[in-house]
């Protein structure tokens, strides 16, 4: 990822969607006027409390920003522009009455319990979730696999222990977020790569946090 180009979708976004002065998004987001120019300069990067921010209340694409593709203002959801009263997709899956059983067979039930509306299940905060999808090996031990779809929710506050989508140096990874003995680093889950310690020095933020994987079988 080119920091100077992400700089300029960053600025593209403040003056053609927002159309705000430096100033005024400053205070719009909460930091000095200094700080959005090392954003748009590319020097530094946009924590992802702004990210949510800016999807929540503009409907700005988190996914455009971070990597261009798409569009400046599409919604990064299922749902075009969804909002939590208003996030269902309009598709019901039935769900059966009967779990399916991984060890001994069990008598077939076809009898249908209720409807599950997948854009209710799993996006908990539409206005700021996006799809990405995973490239590498990296994770296979956590069950992430090359070529998996991960459903990305920039409005939390990323715990230890949890999943996330970091950006280190201009480049997104997926990793596991952990603190030992106060000190931050990236675990990867698969032996043959390496862990990434975070420094006070470095280029970091994380994104968001992994809420689901979707794979193809």
């Amino acid at each position: 990822m080119n920091k100077v180009e992400l700089g300029a979708r960053h600025r593209a976004m403040r003056e053609d969607v927002l159309r705000m002065s430096v100033a005024d998004y400053a205070a719009y987001v909460g930091v000095r006027s200094v700080t959005v120019y090392s954003w748009e300069a590319g020097r530094t990067s946009v924590p992802h409390t702004v990210l949510a921010k800016l999807a929540r209340e503009h409907s700005v694409s988190v996914p455009w920003l971070l990597t261009g593709s798409g569009a400046p203002t599409e919604a990064a959801v299922v749902v075009r522009g969804a909002r939590p009263s208003d996030r269902s997709s309009g598709i019901r899956i039935p769900l059966l009455a009967l779990g399916v059983s991984a060890g001994s067979p069990v008598t077939a039930d076809d009898t249908i319990d209720s409807e599950v509306d997948l854009a209710t299940m799993l996006l908990e905060h539409p206005e700021s979730t996006y799809f990405i999808r995973v490239v590498g090996d990296s994770m296979s031990d956590a069950g992430i696999a090359d070529g998996d779809m991960l459903i990305v929710d920039c409005s939390l506050q990323p715990k230890p222990g949890q999943i996330v989508i970091a950006k280190v140096f201009g480049e997104l990874t997926v990793k596991r977020y952990l603190v030992v003995d106060e000190a931050p680093y990236l675990r990867a889950e698969n032996r043959r790569h390496k862990d990434i310690p975070i420094t006070a020095d470095m280029d970091f933020v994380i994104v968001g946090v992994v809420r689901s994987c979707i794979k193809q079988l």
